[in-house]
């Protein structure tokens, strides 16, 4: 049997596919720390929705807390009233108490709702 000539190939070719090779490595490196670092930040950012929710969350659970001990002491204070006349003014100083409360309790929750988008919007962390 004859042995097949050897076929070589040049040195040139060698290195133009050596330095394919290297370039698209880091390519692919790029690729991959411009995912890492997109997915840091998009968890950044969940992580910054999550807490101001929460934040939110927790303001308004404080304020149905307050409004039902407003309304027993309300209810507490009715059944002390010995009269219709101590009704009628014990009842509008609570519906004018509750009104100034929900004012501000709205916008107390509306400030933080705004608070919280605009943190959102320029990607802050609360």
């Amino acid at each position: 049997m004859a042995s097949e000539p050897k076929l070589e190939v040049p040195p040139e070719l060698r290195t133009i596919a050596e330095q394919g090779v290297d370039q698209a490595r880091a390519a692919i490196d790029g690729f991959l720390d411009a995912a890492h670092k997109a997915l840091d930040d998009a968890g950044r950012q969940v992580d910054a929705a999550h807490d101001q929710a929460r934040d939110i969350g927790k303001t308004a659970l404080k304020f149905a807390e307050d409004n039902i001990t407003a309304g027993f002491d309300f209810a507490a204070r009715l059944a002390k009233a010995s009269t219709v006349e101590d009704w009628a003014r014990l009842q509008a100083d609570y519906v004018k108490e509750q009104a100034e409360r929900l004012a501000e309790q709205t916008k107390t929750l509306g400030d933080r709702a705004t608070s919280s988008a605009v943190k959102a919007a320029s990607g802050k962390k609360a």
